[in-house]
């Protein structure tokens, strides 16, 4: 009987593609143990690990395409025209597994892009791929969960790609303050109303009721008639209103007094600064995003530019890390604007949007002369008048004749009846409805308008 043939024993090296290589498994332990996972090795660093027999290059090249295979290994082009390989994280070379070699030359293209994305044209370049193969290569990965669609902020027409498990740099995605690609206006509306009331709030000192009287007006600010009445001597002034059984009159609910504000001392030095305006918004919650200190920045230099805040600068505290190194200071912030003047322009706000067409033009035509300024001395034709060194009473131009005059008062006539305030209020029409119709129509300049009478005083 023939004895069976005794196979022979496997050598320690490289056995068939796609199998185990124990010298490529040790070689790739040795990488990890004593580099950095992007590290490029060159031929001499891998020789010294002490692990290929006998410094055999056969052996070194072998392990390396092993390791390449498995992606644990990625070829790199080195100064001088030589060949490197990168360490690539065991976790991350899970997801070449079982791809075509299309799918591979894409997904590595990706993978080096990193969290900037890549634009599409730019893998059809690299990969040197049919417009078609890379379709259904795009639609394959982005099946298995490896790749998915991104959009730039900068470039918002292009199809560009990044690793499924990345999130877009804050140059390609804009930051906190864009979503998909595009600027979040109402995430910044909100924050900014809640930063300038909070900043409005530390701005100005509350003052209180027994020191309301002795504080001086503030600037364009009206000055409270006094309670006794001084322009009603003795017995003139006016008296409060009783009824029959000697008590006051209701006068309808009585509401809170609003509020009075006064400015902090000169050197006040506890106006909000970045990080305080930050810790505010994240402790009140308002919204589930996310909002970097360095966000909340971007947005303050806005408000600064938009007029809404002021910019202020003191030394730091002991305890204190300045804004500026080099400089030495801390940045505050400041509004100029009291708590009282920002719910009324939110008021006028809610006002301009109504759906009572009446209280909606009222709104536009008070923003209107609210943005002409106080008194609108901007428009009175007087300010540019061709002829104002010979104006005066009893001279060849004046008042009465002026027909700048004449212009002015039915632009504001016409406005005030578009909006439906002044003598236009609807309230009053019926009043005046009989009395409208006796009026006649003049011509000032050609244009047809209503007929305004002016009352001219001597000054």
């Amino acid at each position: 009987m023939v004895p069976p043939k005794v196979a022979a024993s496997p050598t320690p090296g490289p056995l068939q593609r796609g199998g185990r290589n124990r010298i490529a498994e040790a070689l790739y332990a040795w990488c990890q143990k004593h580099y950095e996972v992007g590290h490029v090795f060159g031929q001499d660093e891998l020789l010294s690990a002490g692990i290929i027999p006998n410094q055999d290059l056969s052996i070194l090249l072998s392990s390396v395409t092993h390791l390449v295979d498995q992606s644990l290994f990625r070829l790199h082009d080195r100064i001088g025209g030589t060949i490197g390989w990168e360490l690539v994280d065991q976790e991350k070379a899970k997801n070449y597994a079982g791809l075509t070699r299309d799918e591979r030359i894409v997904l590595f293209i990706v993978d080096a892009a990193g969290t900037s994305g890549i634009w599409t044209k730019i893998i059809k370049f690299r990969s040197s791929l049919h417009g078609r193969v890379l379709d259904r290569v795009y639609k394959s990965l982005e099946a298995k969960g490896l790749i998915k669609p991104m959009k730039h902020v900068k470039n918002p027409g292009r199809k560009m790609y990044i690793l499924a498990g990345l999130e877009p740099s804050e140059e390609a995605s804009g930051g906190a303050w864009f979503s998909e690609g595009r600027l979040d206006i109402g995430l910044v509306d909100t924050i900014s109303k809640v930063v300038e009331h909070y900043v409005s709030t530390q701005s100005w000192q509350v003052v209180e009721p027994e020191d309301e009287e002795d504080e001086p007006p503030l600037p364009g600010q009206k000055r409270k008639a006094s309670v006794a009445g001084l322009d009603s001597p003795g017995d003139e002034r006016v008296k409060a209103v009783k009824d029959n059984e000697g008590q006051h009159k209701a006068k309808g609910p009585k509401h809170a007094p609003q509020k009075s504000y006064r400015p902090f001392d000169a050197g006040w030095r506890s106006y909000p600064t970045l990080r305080d305006i930050t810790n505010h918004i994240m402790k009140i919650n308002v919204t589930p995003t996310i909002l970097p200190q360095n966000a909340i920045k971007q947005l303050l230099e806005v408000m600064v530019y938009d007029d809404r805040l002021f910019k202020m600068h003191r030394s730091p505290n002991d305890d204190e890390i300045p804004d500026d190194p080099v400089s030495n200071i801390v940045t505050m912030y400041r509004s100029f604007k009291t708590p009282n003047d920002l719910l009324e322009r939110h008021q006028l706000e809610k006002r301009k949007v109504s759906s009572h067409e009446s209280v909606r033009k009222a709104a536009l035509r008070q923003q209107e002369l609210e943005d002409i300024g106080r008194g609108g001395t901007s428009e009175v034709p007087c300010m540019m008048c061709p002829v104002f060194e010979i104006c005066g009473d009893g001279g060849p131009v004046n008042a009465v004749t002026c027909k700048y005059f004449d212009q002015w008062y039915v632009k504001l006539a016409e406005a005030d009846k578009e909006a439906g305030v002044g003598q236009y209020n609807p309230k009053g029409k019926e009043k005046n409805q009989h009395k409208d119709r006796q009026e006649t129509n003049q011509v000032v300049n050609g244009n047809s308008g209503p007929r305004v009478d002016v009352d001219l005083e001597p000054s």
